[in-house]
């Protein structure tokens, strides 16, 4: 292992282990390249076990492997698209701060080292704002402030330095806390524009999309309830796009721009019932809701189609709220009539569909027709799977309903749809989600939904006159299970027990334990991450009262002054104290001796003065300064023995002086 001087040696120890801390926060990240990934431990394990030859000439081979890594993050990074230019330059810094690391030697780099992983890590904070990065770069932080701490502090054990850093952390945190809950503010003031990783829907849907999607777990987004219990199983439908494109095989969502309604008065933020959504990045401007409620904030905003619109791509986790929403809350997207677009459908494909469907255009109304197909598929066998197979590119829809009979909700949704059509019934396809397990914390009233990757799904809405758009689910005719039971358990009910081993199921007690830890991050990102004005003005009232909102500036000003003043009273307690209780006690000595030192004097300067008037003092004036540089300069951290017999000697030495005659004043010997 390297070795240096017990302070430079310990910095170098907790500024490696803070990279380390970092590294496991980039694992989870998808913005770090794999050559970082990969470089930050190699440079970590040179910095620390690098051999002997390589010691020599540190220099000189860290700065090619640094520019190494520079040359390959800037060629690998593209400069077109602004998220990922800023995770390219994430990334360059990243291998910066380790390359620094790598380098140095001396104090001053030590400290630039410190600081430059501290901007590192802040960068890291950027993309990963959940609670357990969180955690991880809090931990990160820790060991680069600890390293400057020791650097500054010299030589020290790690358990002193390991008190005096938490209690600066226990300073600090209090003016945080203050500065964050009283501090005015207009918006979360963790977000992030651009960068995030994205799963999930598209805006076209494909014969097995969503059959390939449900086999993630991967979450997708987070509801709590706010003056409203949540909809019973068969309710939780979740409409993200409108798809009404068809061309006999595929579905599309329209290229015109959306008609809007107008954008929520922001007046409405503190009213309930309401519906918080926190949702997970889809690289889509359409927001998963229920259909009912008004959307905040005002860059949310509801379309004619019954879509949830925002002006930019959800590139970062997202918090929304739907006020007055609920079961009995108002959906004028429904009333919005057809147009020519629903009834579309191409007339050279699918032609079985097609006469299957003008069988029923005789019946006299929308509402029977459905009712026909409903029978229709009831009696057909069709069978719930996650692998029917790949549909032809021609006529793909006849190969389903008539000879394979087997397939995923989008294959039911796309049929029934354009069989609808060919009705002369307007229909569309909707996608979304449907379902959520909710998660009830151990001690905790306030549970939430919270809906994966796996509840995708797809679905359609007809027009039916006196009742508007209305949903109608073909997948729940054939498998009615899966609007009352998660997907792993309508395929077993389906008898599709093979498409079972296809998902990943955890054990029980890993999903408590899974739900209790999304309780307490969906906690952080509601009341830390995405804290806003009116979450603000809520909790003030909660702690304060109703006219909190009056006296929050006056509250802030004397909080602040207040912890300032005791922050000063804690922080003089980390000055060394025993090194300038030595210091006094030599001057102390020396002036009863007859001497005092001159500014920029060093010690051995005026010893060697006082010598020349008291020469029976030589050896004890040796043993004092030898003691005095051993406990005040020590190169290297000493074991608590090496102190205990030196500040025995120290003691020892100051009692022998203090037994020599006293000498007054000279003025052949003056102070400065």
């Amino acid at each position: 292992m390297v070795r240096a001087p017990g302070s430079i040696q310990l910095a170098l120890q907790l500024q490696a282990a803070s990279l380390s801390v970092l590294w496991l926060q980039l694992l989870g990240l998808s913005q770090a390249q794999p050559a970082t990934l990969v470089a930050l431990p190699l440079l970590v394990v040179l910095r620390l076990w690098a051999p002997a030859p390589l010691q020599r000439h540190r220099r000189l081979w860290s700065n090619g492997v640094g520019l190494l890594l520079i040359g390959a993050t800037l060629a690998t990074t593209p400069l077109g698209d602004r998220s990922l230019w800023l995770a390219g330059m994430a990334n360059l810094l990243w291998l910066l701060s380790g390359c620094k690391l790598l380098e140095v030697e001396r104090p001053g780099a030590i400290r630039r080292s410190g600081l430059l992983l501290l901007v590192a890590i802040g960068m890291a904070g950027v993309f990963g704002q959940n609670l357990a990065p969180s955690l991880l770069q809090g931990a990160a932080a820790l060991l680069a402030l600890g390293s400057l701490l020791g650097l500054e502090m010299g030589a020290a054990s790690r358990s002193g330095l390991l008190r005096r850093l938490l209690l600066l952390v226990g300073v600090s945190l209090p003016l945080m806390a203050a500065l964050f809950v009283l501090g005015p503010r207009a918006v979360p003031y963790f977000q992030l524009q651009g960068g995030g990783a994205s799963t999930g829907l598209s805006d076209q849907l494909d014969p097995g999309s969503i059959a390939s999607l449900v086999r993630s777990d991967g979450p997708a987004m987070q509801l709590r309830f706010e003056g409203m219990g949540p909809p019973p199983p068969a309710e939780r439908y979740w409409r993200v796009l409108t798809l009404n494109q068809f061309d006999g095989r595929r579905w599309r969502a329209s290229p015109a721009p959306p008609r809007l309604a107008p954008a929520t008065p922001p007046q409405l933020a503190g009213q309930q019932p309401a519906l918080l959504v926190l949702l997970e990045p889809t690289r889509l401007r359409w927001l998963p809701w229920g259909g009912s409620g008004l959307p905040l904030p005002a860059t949310v905003r509801r379309s004619a189609d019954g879509g949830l619109w925002q002006d930019q791509p959800v590139r970062s986790r997202s918090l929304y709220r739907l006020v007055e929403a609920g079961a009995s809350a108002e959906q004028p997207w429904r009333e919005v009539p057809p147009d020519g677009a629903d009834l579309a459908i191409p007339a050279a494909t699918n032609p079985r569909l097609l006469e299957l469907a003008a069988s029923w255009r005789q019946l006299p109304s929308p509402a029977a027709r459905v009712g026909a197909a409903q029978q229709w598929f009831l009696g057909q066998g069709f069978r719930y799977t996650l692998e029917p197979g790949p549909l032809p590119a021609r006529n793909g829809l006849d190969v389903f309903l008539f000879k394979r009979r087997e397939g995923f909700c989008e294959h039911f949704a796309a049929a029934f749809t354009a069989l609808m059509r060919a009705a002369n019934v307007p229909a569309r396809v909707v996608v979304g989600y449907q379902g959520g397990d909710w998660v009830q914390p151990v001690g905790s009233g306030a549970g939430h939904l919270t809906v994966t990757q796996a509840d995708a799904h797809a679905w359609s809405e007809v027009w039916l006159p006196n009742r508007g758009w209305t949903r109608v689910d073909p997948t729940a005719w054939v498998v009615p299970s899966r609007v009352e039971q998660n997907l792993y358990e309508s395929l077993g009910a389906a008898g599709s027990s093979d498409d079972q081993q296809l998902l990943r199921q955890p054990l029980g007690w890993l999903q408590r334990l899974r739900g209790e830890w999304e309780a307490l991050d969906l906690g952080w990102n509601l009341w830390v991450m995405q804290l806003d004005q009116a979450r603000q003005e809520a909790l003030l009232r909660q702690l304060l009262g109703s006219n909190a909102s009056r006296w929050q500036g006056a509250l802030l000003i004397a909080s602040l002054a207040a912890l300032l003043l005791a922050a000063l009273v804690v922080l003089s307690w980390l000055q060394p104290r025993a090194q300038h209780q030595r210091r006094r006690q030599l001057d102390r000595c020396l002036r009863r001796l007859g001497v005092t030192p001159r500014p920029g004097e060093s010690l051995q300067t005026c010893l060697q003065r006082l010598k020349d008037q008291r020469p029976e003092l030589v050896a004890a004036l040796q043993e004092l300064a030898a003691s005095y540089s051993a406990l005040q300069f020590a190169p290297q951290a000493p074991s608590t023995k090496a102190i205990a017999l030196e500040r025995k000697r120290w003691r020892r030495t100051l009692r022998q002086l203090a037994r020599a005659p006293r000498r007054r004043y000279n003025p052949s010997n003056p102070p400065a």
